[in-house]
């Protein structure tokens, strides 16, 4: 009896004298190697090489605990750190004179992004300590971030992406005509205006348009919010690696899609990094009221605004309960010659509280919230039964568009895989670095404990419940959010591994990712939506004056009658267009041969040649076919309007008007 008793303690003694950053570098490893066979049933690229991020970030650090680095790390000669702050500038402006000039951010403007983007990194790592001022780096950074996304902004022609068209061109243009939101009736913005309000307020404050009102009130929000972060991560490291992870929260192609393509996820994402900056302070800082109220703020703030925004700050929330809950153990806690590390770590009861009333006024309001004829909540419990029910099980992986996909990708599209995944598994990977660090006792907070398991419950929303055909919670959505925590723990996990890893191998790290994350991040298909670096692998989602002008004046000499069931038949995304801010409802073409010849009326634009554009076939799966005006029109149809880029032709035959003719893939009400 006496050992039966007495084992539990001498376990209890002998797993609190561990270091719990090992035990977790090698079972991360453990884990790495027994996923690395999903590549046999899963077709997500990010599944599979996950596990091949998580083995090198286990090696780096298992290899980091076991050497000290006693040389610091490698420096710039004097005169190349005093010079790359003039010549980051000097870039930056040649970008604002080239995107103008060109009217676009063309491949040379990427070319030139990466590069100065490159200097930033490389400032960041080996200006010598007496050379670093971080003021002047922030600025740097603030500026190219200013410049990559004002740029986009000021050169498209109306908008960039899809849910964009409904939310300003089509709701806020109304709002700010009639000054009533009864557009938004019937809407699950109805209960969530916040961001509609922001803009026609700029727009008649400023006295400006409403697009121009959108630039000024997200898209400056979006530009200036990486400050947050900064501030944030002061919290954990120094300067220097605080301006690693901002520079990465600004390059990032994920925060970039919601920089360009502003719409309620954006501004929620700004809201997300205030409230993410205040509960770190809250639990490793002695808080008081004006911290509470400010969370509390801006939690109202972004469920008044976007309820996936809403629903992923509730899981940073309840994050950080979970971490003040688990130090609590003294399992947990750090040896007493450390706990200052984590004093002022906040009040359970006050966190608990903030839970509860976060968790209380999202039901209510989504309980209220109309949505497809049923309330907001009722109608997301709806979809994840159903999905529940009909999901495809472990496995299911690929988007609906990769899953349609007839044809094996190109070498092209393979390559764009690995440059998409890349921007995210570079930041990943130091990220796991400092869930590993963390973890050790005498570096064991709060506010750390929260920012990893956010990061694992992010990671479960975005793949974990995709494995299982799981995608209620729309998990491209996620991406942007998780950029922040994983940011500010790459930052940690690579201060440890400057300070450890010999300067050889250091160094070799730290070029490969100054080199490596400003190529992928300007070349990845999220963060270049507006003009893709790849044209004909890349779907474009912007449009330029001659497309814009010729859905006015399509929809001026040939409106469709809805009540029949009539609709315009081009491409996806150019059918957005028209269906969400245009004359009437439109479909992606179905290009097969019966299904053109029961189309009546047919768009054609020249972008369709190049490949990158969706249409559907005769399984109503979607396809990127090279189309030319015959091929699409043919011969027999009237040529109703032509502007030199765009093609309105009509059937001169009677059509089966009960036959499937198109898809639309960018339709119904917006799920931003």
């Amino acid at each position: 009896m006496t050992v039966v008793a007495g084992s539990p303690g001498r376990f209890y003694g002998w797993l609190s004298a561990q270091r719990f950053d090992v035990i977790g570098a090698i079972l991360a490893l453990v884990l790495a190697v027994a996923l690395l066979p999903l590549r046999l049933i899963a077709s997500n690229f990010y599944i599979v090489a996950i596990p091949v991020a998580m083995v090198i970030a286990s090696g780096l650090y298992l290899l980091a605990v076991r050497t000290n680095n006693t040389e610091g790390l490698p420096t710039f000669p004097i005169w190349i750190g005093r010079l790359l702050p003039s010549v980051t500038l000097l870039g930056t402006a040649l970008l604002v004179v080239l995107g103008l000039y060109q009217g676009a951010r063309t491949p040379a403007f990427y070319t030139l992004a990466t590069v100065v983007g490159a200097a930033i990194f490389l400032q960041i790592f080996f200006t010598r300590e007496r050379d670093f001022v971080p003021w002047l780096l922030l600025v740097q950074i603030l500026a190219f971030a200013f410049t990559i996304r004002y740029v986009s902004l000021l050169t498209t022609p109306g908008y960039t992406g899809i849910d964009v068209w409904t939310h300003v061109a089509s709701w806020s243009e109304t709002i700010a005509r009639t000054h009533s939101l009864d557009v938004l009736e019937g809407s699950k913005y109805y209960a969530a205006p916040l961001f509609h309000l922001a803009v026609v307020a700029t727009s008649l404050l400023a006295d400006v348009s409403v697009r121009n009102g959108l630039f000024l009130s997200v898209g400056f929000g979006m530009a200036i919010s990486s400050i947050f972060l900064y501030i944030t991560s002061r919290l954990f490291v120094s300067a220097r690696w605080s301006l690693f992870a901002v520079a990465v929260y600004a390059m990032s192609a994920h925060t970039m899609e919601w920089s360009i393509h502003l719409i309620p996820t954006g501004l929620g994402l700004v809201f997300f990094l205030g409230v993410f900056y205040l509960l770190v302070r809250v639990l490793d800082v002695n808080p008081g009221s004006r911290e509470f109220v400010l969370i509390v703020f801006l939690s109202v703030a972004t469920i008044l605004t976007h309820q996936i925004s809403a629903f992923i700050m509730l899981v940073l929330t309840g994050a950080g309960l979970l971490a003040h809950l688990l130090l609590r153990f003294e399992l947990f806690s750090p040896p007493s010659r450390f706990r200052s590390y984590t004093a002022g770590s906040g009040d359970s009861v006050s966190l608990t509280g903030l839970l509860a009333f976060d968790l209380g006024f999202i039901t209510f309001m989504w309980s209220l919230t109309p949505y497809n004829g049923d309330t907001f909540l009722a109608t997301t419990f709806s979809f994840f039964r159903v999905t529940l029910e009909e999901s495809a099980g472990l496995g299911d992986l690929a988007g609906e568009r990769s899953a349609a996909a007839a044809t094996a990708p190109t070498l092209l599209e393979q390559v764009l895989q690995y440059i998409d995944a890349a921007v995210f598994l570079l930041v990943f990977l130091f990220a796991v670095v400092g869930c590993f660090y963390v973890l050790r006792r005498r570096n064991i907070s709060h506010a750390s404990v929260m920012c990893g398991a956010s990061i694992v419950v992010m990671l479960v929303f975005i793949f974990g419940f995709p494995m299982f055909g799981i995608r209620t919670f729309i998990p491209q959505r996620w991406y942007a959010f998780l950029t922040a925590p994983m940011a500010l723990l790459g930052a940690v996990g690579l201060a440890y591994l400057a300070r450890r890893l010999t300067t050889p191998v250091i160094l070799v790290v730290l070029l490969v990712f100054a080199l490596a994350f400003p190529m992928v991040a300007f070349a990845a298909t999220e963060g270049t939506i507006d003009n893709p670096r790849f044209e004909g692998t890349q779907t474009k989602y912007s449009y330029n004056a001659a497309e814009l002008n010729a859905v006015e004046t399509i929809g001026e000499i040939r409106p469709v009658a809805e009540e029949e069931g009539e609709t315009y038949n081009t491409d996806h995304p150019y059918n957005t267009v028209f269906s969400r801010a245009g004359p009437g409802p439109a479909v992606a073409a179905n290009i097969s041969g019966e299904g053109l010849r029961n189309t009546e009326t047919v768009i054609y634009r020249d972008y369709q040649r190049t490949g990158a554009e969706y249409f559907v076939n005769e399984d109503g799966a979607s396809v990127t076919p090279e189309m030319s005006r015959s091929e699409l029109c043919g011969a027999e149809r009237h040529y109703a309007y032509d502007n030199g880029e765009v093609t309105m032709c009509t059937a001169t035959w009677e059509v089966d008007t009960d036959a499937d003719t198109g898809t639309d893939l960018g339709g119904g009400e917006t799920d931003a």
